[in-house]
């Protein structure tokens, strides 16, 4: 029976979250430029006065965006569980590519739709690019660009990462190191430490150097986050987990703030939590874990949507400072990912691996 991460899973929420919280911004960049609120071009560079609870999201507001590192890394932890812990490798390509299709192809292709839609009715009311230029900050938003989002291939496009449902990139890149995984994993079963380890350093290696190319910081975390779940499968002991948790949490003190350090050893309290607790809230932390795609796709859909009805009635744009409404579009968003889970994205996913497969995968 596999071992459910409930405090793990708890960590992708937050890690989603950030991400959610961060792109909160993109409110502010298609109506402020012109007005007394200065926001510059580089999303983290903002008057913080404008920004709701910003004194105690400060944190989140300017550095949000390494959620997406975290869930790299997360994802290295749980996969590398999921088929590392096992007596022989037993998985085809075939059925380890309909498992990652039918998690994550469903909603980025409604998502993209639905983005796709937004966009043309904008354009349509306000007859002008204007609004969809300053949204999506640095994208070719083009014929050419959707193409490669509906191809899962954007994060691999500089020029068009940024553009429709923009999120999606750092998981377009993610699938590049998921099938680099698959085809290490009959390796690992013999030298699960020694290649893991050595897979991380190539990738941190090729990072800092001049033949870095779009998918090596994902490399880096994602194998950081495989090294992490060996060396937990090595130490057994618990307590000796959570003495390595506190010395790398201790490292990030020394020098400069290294945000890999910092996040594997949260990931290591974490899996010290799940394996010491055993109190009901725990499902709680799981069922919050399966907000976590759909949040990361949802939110640029709902924003389009938002500056539609602003723009639509006439209503005051300032409403973006307002506290009230941050909270609300918070709830909003997460409540659809509630409604995507259950109704759409575990429907879709049972389905299309009863489609091509008799058996379960």
């Amino acid at each position: 029976m596999k071992k459910k991460f409930e405090h793990i899973e708890l960590l992708r929420f937050f890690s989603a979250l950030a991400v959610v919280i961060t792109h909160y911004i993109h409110f502010y960049k298609p109506f402020f430029k012109s007005s007394n609120i200065e926001v510059y071009e580089n999303h983290l560079d903002f008057d913080s006065t404008v920004l709701p609870f910003y004194n105690l999201l400060e944190y989140a507001y300017r550095f949000g965006y390494t959620g997406v590192y975290f869930f790299w890394l997360i994802s290295g932890f749980v996969l590398a569980y999921t088929y590392l812990n096992k007596d022989k490798f037993d998985i085809t390509f075939k059925n380890f590519f309909i498992n990652r299709f039918a998690r994550l192809y469903p909603l980025h292709f409604l998502t993209l739709a639905i983005v796709l839609l937004f966009q043309l009715i904008l354009i349509y009311e306000t007859g002008s690019h204007q609004i969809i230029d300053n949204f999506l900050y640095k994208g070719q938003n083009d014929l050419k660009s959707f193409f490669y989002h509906f191809f899962f291939v954007s994060g691999w496009i500089e020029t068009s990462k940024f553009s429709f449902n923009f999120p999606i990139w750092s998981v377009s890149i993610e699938i590049v190191i998921y099938f680099l995984f698959f085809f290490l994993i009959s390796y690992m079963y013999k030298f699960k430490l020694s290649l893991s380890l050595s897979v991380f350093l190539l990738f941190l290696f090729l990072e800092k150097s001049e033949y870095n190319l779009f998918f090596h910081g994902c490399g880096r975390y994602f194998f950081s986050g495989v090294l992490l779940y060996v060396i937990c499968e090595k130490i057994k002991n618990n307590h000796y987990i959570l003495g390595l948790a506190i010395i790398l949490l201790m490292l990030n003190f020394v020098g400069n703030f290294k945000y890999n350090l910092f996040f594997s050893s949260v990931v290591l309290l974490a899996y010290y939590l799940d394996n010491n607790t055993n109190y009901k809230i725990k499902n709680f932390y799981s069922n919050l874990g399966n907000l976590t795609y759909g949040s990361y796709l949802i939110h640029i859909p709902s924003q389009l949507l938002i500056i539609y009805v602003i723009l639509k009635f006439n209503l005051n744009f300032e409403i973006f400072t307002s506290s009230y409404f941050f909270v609300f579009y918070l709830f909003i968003i997460f409540f659809l990912s509630h409604i995507s889970f259950k109704f759409y994205e575990n429907p879709m996913r049972v389905l299309i691996r009863k489609s091509f497969s008799k058996k379960k995968l």
